[in-house]
This record gives C-alpha cells, sequence and structure tokens, in this order.
C-alpha cells in the first residue's frame, strides 16, 4: 500500500472518473477524461503524472489509463461515500433527486469513516443510491441497457447511468426512475426514438438516452 496519500478534492474526482469508466472499459483515455471533467487534456496529463507518482494509476503517455490496487480501494471509498451522501440528501433531506448528485459532491469529500459508519446505520445499510448504483461498488448486478431490451418485454428499471441534473429532472417527471416497471413497444424515426409504456402512460426516450437507463427483467 502506498505510504503517500492525498485528501485533494482533484485527485478525487479523478480517482471516481477513472473508476467510473473502468466499469465500462478496461482502460480510458486521456480525451475522454478530459472532456469528461470538462478540462484541458494537458490539465489531465499532470494530474496523470501525480497520480501515478502516488501509485494510485498505471499510465502511459499515449495509452490507456487503469487504477492500480492502492487506487481502486481508494476510488471505491469515494464512491461509497459519494452513494451514501446521495440517500442522505434523497431520504432524509428530501432533495429532488436531479439535485442530489451535485450536492453530494460537495458532501463526500467531508465523510470521515467515523462518519460514514454512523451514516450508512442511520440510513438502514442501503444497497443502492437513489439513481439505482449499489453503495459498495463492487458489488455487480446483471442489468443490460433500455435500448437493447426486447420489445414488448416488461423490464425493471435498475439504474441510471447518467446523473446529469437535465437528464435526472426529465426522467423524474416521467417517473421512469430506479424501481419502475417499463416496456418497450415500438422504435421510430428510424430507431433514434424509443417508444414504451410505463404505468399506463406512453413515453419516447432517443436512442442515446436509453441507453443509460439500465434494466432487467
Amino acid at each position: 500500500m502506498t505510504s503517500r496519500h492525498t485528501n485533494s478534492h482533484a485527485v478525487d474526482e479523478y480517482l471516481e472518473a477513472i473508476h467510473r469508466f473502468g466499469d465500462e472499459t478496461p482502460g480510458i483515455s486521456t480525451g475522454r477524461l478530459a472532456e469528461h471533467l470538462g478540462v484541458r487534456p494537458s490539465s489531465v496529463t499532470g494530474m496523470l503524472r501525480r497520480l501515478a507518482e502516488l501509485g494510485l494509476i498505471s499510465y502511459r503517455r499515449y495509452g490507456e489509463i487503469a487504477l492500480t490496487g492502492d487506487g481502486q480501494r481508494q476510488a471505491h471509498a469515494l464512491v461509497k461515500r459519494h452513494r451514501l451522501a446521495e440517500r442522505l440528501l434523497a431520504d432524509l433531506l428530501n432533495m429532488p433527486l436531479d439535485q442530489v448528485h451535485d450536492q453530494a459532491c460537495h458532501l463526500e469529500h467531508g465523510v470521515s469513516p467515523e462518519i460514514e459508519a454512523r451514516l450508512e446505520a442511520a440510513l438502514g445499510a442501503p444497497v443502492a443510491c437513489p439513481h439505482g448504483h449499489p453503495i459498495d461498488p463492487r458489488r455487480r448486478e446483471r442489468t443490460l441497457p433500455l435500448s437493447l431490451a426486447p420489445l414488448g418485454r416488461e423490464m425493471v428499471v435498475v439504474r441510471l447511468e447518467d446523473e446529469s441534473q437535465p437528464v435526472v429532472e426529465y426522467l423524474s417527471r416521467r417517473r421512469l426512475l430506479p424501481g419502475a416497471r417499463v416496456t418497450p413497444r415500438k422504435w421510430e424515426s428510424l430507431g433514434e426514438v424509443l417508444v414504451l409504456e410505463s404505468a399506463g402512460a406512453t413515453h419516447t426516450l432517443s436512442a442515446s438516452l436509453a441507453k443509460t437507463v439500465r434494466v432487467k427483467r
């Protein structure tokens, strides 16, 4: 385990981003990371060098980025605190779901291990955040994107991959949140729009949005 440690918010953000993309692909490019974080590629390169020096990532200048064992453990701790903070905001403070992700980003940095344990107990040891992601990021569940769900078969929404405010607000208004039962009916506009039913109402989602909604049978 590395002897050096940092509580830098910027380091935390990078570790969380690398962890998130690592769940989707074996590695993440510097360009994709820069786009996600809204920074210049040169800024990403400098931070990646720092993370590599800290022993948190493996990185080659023109290669892909991956978390080391230490980086994985630190990222898991950050992600868990973030998701518990989201539950606190949604369940105890009744904050609208479309706001909890951004606000949890501020809270997570001030949560110590002692507070984390008390918070988890106070919340009743939840298994998932309000967006459906597991509190323990090591837990895996077999799901598929709504865009690949078979037509005419009822599915259950498990989680929302896109937690940005406009997307969550859009899905919240239509009650297409984790736990909702949805039945894809047909594709329109040459496969660009999915028509589905949920709770007796008909909704449409763009193909790109349907890819970010994870469901199961």
